[in-house]
């Protein structure tokens, strides 16, 4: 079994980071594994940064389309200041 994959939901809980999104805070299982797996591909674009890090979001959170940029801002912010 994967030590990164949540054994159960408590787990999954447990591993929630909050990130304001279109300025309200919202909670994101797995952000930190995430980005570190997406910083591992070496992606030459934001944009494909950006849309890495949130597929793989969608995995773990329920992710509105509507708000699909809004996230992906959000979650670039996240990732930039831990990899300027």
């Amino acid at each position: 079994m994967n030590k990164d994959i949540p054994c159960c939901q408590a787990d999954a809980l447990r591993q929630i980071k909050m990130v304001p999104v279109n300025g309200v805070p919202t909670g994101i299982t797995m952000l930190d594994e995430i980005i570190a797996e997406v910083k591992e591909m070496n992606l030459p674009s934001d944009q494909q940064i950006r849309e890495n890090l949130l597929k793989r979001v969608k995995v773990y959170n329920y992710v509105p389309k509507a708000a699909d940029e809004a996230y992906m801002r959000a979650i670039l912010a996240v990732y930039k200041k831990q990899f300027p």
